[in-house]
């Protein structure tokens, strides 16, 4: 009875001296972890350590590999955009996505490939950003950080990544719903009247069979509404939308005092 106590207060003295001496080396650990990692993917065909791919600049070796979102390509064929001197080297050797859509290319710290911040647009772009070099260039690899781990596969944040997508696409979507609903307004300004604002039947980029009239539609999230053209036969109008003062309620054009 006396031995089976004393073995479990072993044990638990154990579980906290390991527990104890992980959390007071933990970034040592982790510094190895990731070291072994690196070591061991060194040898993957196909898989880069942000090392190895620092070594395909054009001058240590001839090829010039880049990453966009953890994906590795040869922009090699391209070498008049991406050499020593050339507009876009910045991106040689490393994943520089935010760069992409940012045009900060002086950013070397640990977030340059952080995108997660950026805007839908921003997000979508950068997508469209790495289907275009995949169209151009041969993908040749992942890179381990971010976006893949070790065996190449999607990291949480790549997950995080390609559902925010998914919610950018959806919202991008409605968007262009609201724009042929309420299309933009025409706008000018001078001195002698201030704004004005009218709608034709394509005004907002938008060609329809109606020119409506100008209304406010106020955005939650939004500072200031924006001017749209609403279609006076439209019963199912959204109730976020105001007249402007002093304008006839069916006048194609309204001035707006500031």
């Amino acid at each position: 009875m006396v031995i089976t106590v004393l073995l479990k207060n072993i044990k638990v003295i154990i579980s906290i001296t390991v527990l104890l001496v992980a959390f007071k080396y933990r970034d040592e650990l982790k510094s190895y972890y990731e070291s072994f990692i690196n070591e061991v993917a060194e040898d993957k065909p196909g898989i880069f350590t942000t090392s190895k791919l620092a070594q395909f600049d054009g001058v240590k070796q001839s090829n010039l590999y880049l990453a966009v979102l953890g994906k590795v390509f040869d922009v090699k064929e391209g070498k008049r955009h991406y050499e020593k001197g050339a507009p876009y080297h910045y991106f040689i050797g490393k994943d520089g996505s935010r760069a992409l859509v940012t045009g900060d290319f002086t950013d070397e710290s640990n977030e340059k490939d952080h995108v997660m911040d950026l805007s839908c647009n921003d997000l979508l772009s950068l997508l469209q950003w790495r289907n275009t070099i995949k169209e151009k260039y041969p993908e040749v690899g992942t890179l381990i950080g971010r976006f893949y781990d070790e065996n190449g596969q999607e990291t949480a944040y790549m997950k995080e990544f390609y559902g925010k997508i998914k919610q950018c696409e959806i919202e991008k979507e409605n968007s262009k719903k609201e724009d042929q609903k309420y299309p933009s307004c025409n706008i000018a300004w001078s001195v002698e009247e201030g704004t004005k604002v009218w709608c034709t039947k394509s005004s907002g980029g938008v060609k329809r069979s109606w020119a409506g009239v100008p209304r406010q539609l106020f955005t939650p999230g939004l500072e200031r509404p924006r001017c749209v053209c609403l279609n006076e036969g439209d019963k199912d109008s959204a109730g976020l939308i105001k007249e402007y003062d002093n304008c006839p309620k069916s006048s194609s054009e309204c001035i707006v005092k500031n």
